[in-house]
């Protein structure tokens, strides 16, 4: 695949209270945090729930920066990234930063190749989100430098054997406003009720994969770290029960993935109710 090269910063007389960002983002609960993460640093944001719905108000024009999920339905953010580099004028200048859950380095290449400019690990971290956009939004590059994909270390791993996350819990409680944190908790308790019931009833590798990833991700930004766990094993799961070719007479290479894929399946829905009871404990609304 020939590697598109991402645009350059945008004009660095731009003030943030000025910004638009366009978050592109399928799950309603990562709008809201990162929505409101972006609104409490002065910044204006919409939001698309698609690659498809974002290549049609990047041609509209007037966003300055684009935050944009790589696993959504319709149209992914790669795919929308290749097309939006194609648009004429300062809309296919836009400098695109990919938020994903997978932070390898062969992920982090696909990203630069479909013409993004930085990447974002989820779950989000307030800090490094807001430092990467001022980053493309105000910082002065260093002569003969051109700034872009940087190292991008995933989060230490917690302790085993905790359902909950404690240190992310207290973290979302200094980003976010009380009323606002039992909000956003409250409708990922819903979305993840949703999506446990999809992954405990579907049989489709791809729908599940699907499902796993963004249940990965939720659960990560929350702290529920068991739940986390165990939808990043269903994933990868997923994918190699998929991938792996069958043997001579059929069987299955990978039917020790297809095996843990049913284990997970049945394990899930137990771990996102320890989660949540867990919550009620801790004293959260939900």
């Amino acid at each position: 695949m020939t590697q598109r090269t991402p645009p350059s910063l945008l004009p660095t007389d731009l003030q943030p209270a000025s910004c638009r960002i366009l978050v592109v983002e399928d799950s309603p609960l990562n709008q809201m945090l990162v929505t409101a993460i972006l609104a409490q640093a002065g910044h204006r944001a919409d939001t698309a729930n698609n690659g498809l719905e974002a290549l049609m108000a990047a041609q509209a024009g007037g966003y300055d920066l684009i935050l944009m999920d790589l696993s959504m339905p319709e149209m992914d953010g790669l795919t929308a990234t290749r097309l939006l580099r194609d648009l004429p004028g300062p809309a296919g200048r836009v400098p695109v930063v990919a938020m994903t859950a997978d932070t390898d380095e062969a992920d982090r290449v696909r990203c630069q190749d479909a013409g993004m400019n930085d990447h974002v690990a989820k779950p989000v971290d307030r800090a490094v989100l807001l430092e990467t956009v001022e980053k493309w939004l105000r910082a002065v590059q260093a002569p003969g430098r051109t700034a872009g994909f940087g190292p991008c270390a995933p989060a230490a791993p917690a302790a085993a054997g905790e359902v909950l996350d404690r240190e992310v819990l207290a973290q979302l409680a200094q980003d976010l406003e009380a009323e606002l944190l039992a909000d956003v908790l409250r409708q990922f308790v819903e979305e993840t009720r949703e999506r446990v019931a999809r992954i405990a009833g579907e049989t489709d590798r791809a729908v599940l994969t699907r499902e796993a990833h963004t249940l990965k991700s939720t659960a990560g930004t929350f702290g529920a770290r068991a739940l986390c766990s165990a939808a990043r094993a269903l994933e990868m799961a997923c994918r190699a029960s998929v991938a792996e070719p069958k043997g001579a007479k059929g069987e299955g290479v990978g039917d020790g993935a297809a095996d843990a894929v049913e284990r997970l399946r049945g394990e899930i829905p137990q771990l996102a109710g320890d989660a949540i009871a867990a919550y009620r404990a801790a004293g959260y609304p939900v």
